[in-house]
């Protein structure tokens, strides 16, 4: 512990304010004139409540907006429509969260973490019991949009929230575990509708994903703690209390939806066209033994948690790499006409591209740091954009390479978008931010 040499009046002289004055600016970890704590450091009940009803909330989100994706078949043949015009009811939300990911950015910005979450998944639960008991397809695209347009405002206010109130040392963690929570939400989403669609029919499923949202709306709210007002919280963290303008952020951050999209195209990629190949020549599976590939999502979560530990001590643009060469590989390991082999490469994809997704997630966070915490949801939510840009045209584009090739056509336009991330990594901070814990010296700037 640092020594301290005081006057008789047993207070610090005055030069010791200045220079703290100076080392709180500069690493703007704390208020002006005071010394940053190992308190900082710890998760304490609050932070403990706040960072599990948060993500519980996001979980939530998740689960409804993929709830229809293992029932197409059930929705097409109650609505007579075919299998392309049903996976509107993906693609609406999908494309609607990616256009409202930015505007959701900003809001939470102005308005607050907290209250946009809370807003956002009230909304959402009245949304998911509508499109439960929608009585045309088109009501119920137009209600699978709607969920799209306020899914962001949960899904990005959640992780801004998280990023600003834990500490900067954890951010590779806490991204961890908010990603790998969500893919557990995605996949109660999926498997749990599709599991009682042959007892409570797809509409049945539905009503329990608007019950599920319901109930994290709930936890979220005695959950989570109030953030506190824009003025103290910008003088916490050394900043102004009006947001960073959008000009400002994108001229900093342009990268943040490029690799976004070119990480998540190959991972939707491949989880969209496994089932056409698995149900064909020559593995002929039925279409619920196919839909069992969905599994390989919790080693994603799991790949997810350790993505984040390892970024925060070995920095994030090798840890992004690492990730990009494990799913690069997968890929290749994809072109085997061998069952268990196609499984590994499908679960080896999943892996590398949710551990890229969660450190490069962290380094937008960290890139955003010079513009300052007010501007950190905007900052996400360029991103949260590119990614589910990315996402759909990776569910789309490479249709058209398994018609004319078949499996190396999916692959191709994957590997190429697996490159493309790899290009866009070297934008990334090398570094996660580190401040020393006595307060005497300036924190390490991103790289």
């Amino acid at each position: 512990m640092e020594a301290r040499q005081y006057g008789a009046s047993g207070k610090e002289p005055k030069f010791m304010d200045a220079r703290n004055d100076l080392d709180s600016r500069m690493t703007g970890a704390v208020p002006p004139g005071a010394l940053p704590s190992e308190r900082a450091e710890r998760l304490d009940g609050a932070r403990l409540r706040g960072l599990i009803a948060t993500n519980i909330g996001a979980s939530v989100a998740f689960a409804a907006m993929y709830s229809t994706q293992p029932v197409l078949p059930q929705i097409g043949h109650d609505f007579h429509v075919d299998a392309a015009t049903a996976g509107l009811t993906l693609l609406a939300v999908t494309f609607a969260l990616a256009l409202a990911s930015l505007g959701a950015g900003r809001i939470s910005d102005h308005f607050g973490n907290r209250r946009v979450m809370l807003v956002c998944l009230v909304m959402l639960t009245a949304l998911s019991a509508l499109a439960a008991i929608a009585p045309t397809f088109g009501l119920l695209v137009a209600t699978r949009a709607a969920q799209g347009l306020v899914i962001p405002g949960i899904t990005v206010s959640g992780l801004a929230y998280l990023h600003n109130d834990l500490p900067a040392s954890w951010r590779g963690r806490v991204s961890g575990f908010y990603i790998g929570t969500n893919t557990i939400g995605g996949l109660v989403g999926r498997l749990g509708v599709g599991l009682m669609v042959d007892t409570i029919s797809w509409r049945g499923g539905l009503a329990i994903i608007a019950g599920l949202v319901a109930l994290g709306t709930l936890i979220l709210t005695f959950g989570m703690p109030r953030s506190a007002p824009r003025a103290q919280a910008a003088a916490q963290h050394g900043t102004s209390a009006t947001p960073a303008s959008l000009r400002v952020i994108v001229a900093r951050l342009w990268w943040a939806p490029l690799i976004g999209a070119s990480v998540f195209f190959p991972f939707l990629t491949l989880f969209t066209y496994t089932p056409y190949r698995l149900e064909g020549a020559p593995f002929f599976l039925s279409p619920s033994n196919a839909n069992l590939f969905y599994l390989v999502y919790v080693l994603g979560a799991i790949a997810s948690l350790a993505a984040g530990q390892i970024s925060d001590r070995v920095g994030r643009r090798a840890t992004i790499y690492l990730g990009l060469a494990i799913c690069a590989f997968g890929l290749a390991l994809s072109l085997v006409n061998f069952l268990p082999m196609a499984l590994l490469a499908l679960a080896l994809v999943c892996a590398g591209g949710l551990s890229s997704h969660v450190v490069a997630n962290a380094s937008v966070s960290d890139g955003a740091n010079p513009v300052g915490a007010g501007a950190r949801a905007t900052a996400l939510s360029l991103y949260t954009m590119g990614f589910y840009v990315g996402g759909g045209l990776g569910a789309y584009i490479p249709g058209f390479g398994w018609e004319l090739w078949g499996w190396q056509g999916v692959v191709a336009p994957a590997a190429v978008a697996v490159a493309i991330a790899s290009l866009a990594a070297l934008k990334t901070p090398a570094h996660p931010p580190k401040q020393f814990v006595s307060g005497i010296g300036p924190a390490v700037p991103p790289s």
